[in-house]
C-alpha cells in the first residue's frame, strides 16, 4: 500500500542546513505525521527524495524550480518500505 504524500521544500531556519522538506498528506495544508527534515543541500535532497520514491526527472524540475523561487513542492508515493526506513532515522537526522 502506497501513501500519497507532497514534499514542501523551503529554505532552512537552521545553521547548516540548505534545505528543509515537510512532508504532507496530498489535499492538506497541515504537515502529516512525519517531522520536518533538513537537508545540506541539493544532492542531499535529491537523495532524500528518491529514498522516497520520486522519480528523478521531477527531482530535477524541482531542483530547478528551487534556483527561481524560495518554495517547491514534490508528489510522492511512499511505499511501506521507505515509511519504515524512515521511522528508523536518528533524530538528529531530523534535526
Amino acid at each position: 500500500m502506497n501513501q500519497d504524500w507532497k514534499v514542501r521544500i523551503q529554505p532552512s531556519d537552521q545553521t547548516p542546513y540548505q534545505f528543509k522538506a515537510t512532508m504532507l498528506l496530498k489535499g492538506t495544508a497541515e504537515p502529516g505525521a512525519l517531522e520536518v527534515s533538513y537537508l545540506y543541500g541539493a544532492g542531499d535532497l535529491a537523495v532524500f527524495l528518491e529514498d522516497l520514491g520520486a522519480a528523478v526527472p521531477a527531482i530535477c524540475i524541482l531542483i530547478e524550480q528551487l534556483r527561481g523561487r524560495r518554495t517547491a513542492e514534490i508528489g510522492v508515493e511512499v511505499t511501506e518500505e521507505a515509511m519504515e526506513v524512515l521511522s528508523r532515522r536518528r533524530p538528529e537526522a531530523n534535526a
